[in-house]
């Protein structure tokens, strides 16, 4: 039987080792355990409308049935509801956003997650500021944490996890090895040519009065009754820097749609997402050396696109199925050093 090696065990690789196991596949997992990873802090929000211009993503409903089907499995085996759908009050920047949303609540692809306005007295009764109005929107949270805690306990179990670093060494005793190692795939040898982009995220923690989740762009989402995660942000210069004041300060004005004032900040913590200059995953098997592949670069979004996307990958790898265009290397190769 093929022996596969995940290197890398944050969202990315924990997916993708359960999605290769469940075809059946020999598949081990280690993970270097680096300081600043996205997927400890990551707050696990499935938005469906990105960006200002409130845009649908094409591939959404596929997206979404994967992790339906996945997630779900995990929350009937562990008991625990890591994944789950809550209403979200998106907070109207300007005017074209507020103008917007009246068609979103009309067309059939996106009316099923543009639920409704949200009314002048309702957003007082709830201490929202809103110049430009907000709209109730249907979104999805993951526990990101929970997953990779319930995924760690179980590779374990199985003789299939270790905490360790790759080298050249290890890579000859595995039939393919890919690496889902998050943004420290910058320091990979044989793939940090492709053009990834990393970007610094910084989160506050909270403790104050119940609030509704909600975002203007700066989300505030109730972890329970009276804890509270806020962010993000995006830096792509100083990376390694850790939680910064510059940060802090960001989220802080950006939260001028609620009374801020009521919280009380007790944590404040930083991760490095893993993007791409297109801003789409770079997936595929390297040009020369066969047995590596790579699984990374899914940015803001991977919370929505890993699992499909590690459908992509285990199709390729198990039938030769091949790869989407705008995830595939290849679009890169003339990137190659080779």
């Amino acid at each position: 039987m093929t022996k596969i090696l995940i290197v890398g065990h944050g969202l990315s690789g924990a997916v993708l080792s359960h999605t290769l196991l469940d075809q059946g596949l020999d598949v081990s997992c280690i993970d270097a355990q680096i300081d600043y990873s996205a997927s400890p802090v990551g707050a696990g929000l499935i938005n469906p409308f990105i960006g200002p211009k409130l845009n649908l993503p094409e591939d959404l409903d596929t997206c979404l049935g994967a992790n339906e089907v996945f997630f779900r499995k995990w929350g009937k085996k562990s008991g625990l509801n890591i994944y789950k759908s809550e209403y979200l009050t998106r907070i109207f920047k300007n005017e074209k956003q507020a103008l917007k949303w009246p068609l979103l609540e009309q067309q059939n692809s996106s009316s099923r997650f543009a639920i409704s306005f949200i009314s002048n007295d309702e957003l007082k009764n709830l201490g929202i500021t809103a110049s430009f109005g907000a709209g109730r929107t249907k979104t999805y949270r993951l526990n990101i944490q929970q997953f990779l805690k319930l995924s760690k306990e179980e590779l374990s179990s199985q003789g299939r996890f270790e905490q360790n670093s790759f080298t050249e060494i290890d890579g000859n005793q595995w039939d393919i090895v890919i690496f889902a190692e998050g943004y420290n795939v910058i320091k990979n040898f044989f793939f940090n040519w492709l053009p990834f982009e990393p970007a610094q995220g910084e989160v506050l923690e909270f403790t104050g009065p119940k609030f509704p989740a909600s975002s203007n762009g700066t989300w505030f989402l109730p972890q329970s009754e009276n804890h509270f995660k806020s962010g993000s942000t995006w830096e792509h210069q100083k990376i390694n820097s850790g939680p910064t004041d510059k940060g802090r300060n960001a989220i802080y004005k950006n939260l001028d749609f609620m009374p801020i004032a009521q919280y009380k900040e007790i944590d404040h913590i930083s991760g490095i997402r893993s993007g791409s200059i297109d801003r789409n995953p770079i997936v595929g098997q390297h040009p020369e050396i066969k047995k590596y592949f790579i699984f990374n670069g899914f940015g803001s979004r991977g919370s929505t696109t890993i699992k499909r996307t590690a459908d992509f990958l285990t199709n390729f790898i198990t039938r030769n199925i091949p790869l989407p265009a705008k995830i595939d290397l290849q679009r890169f190769k003339n990137r190659s050093p080779s």
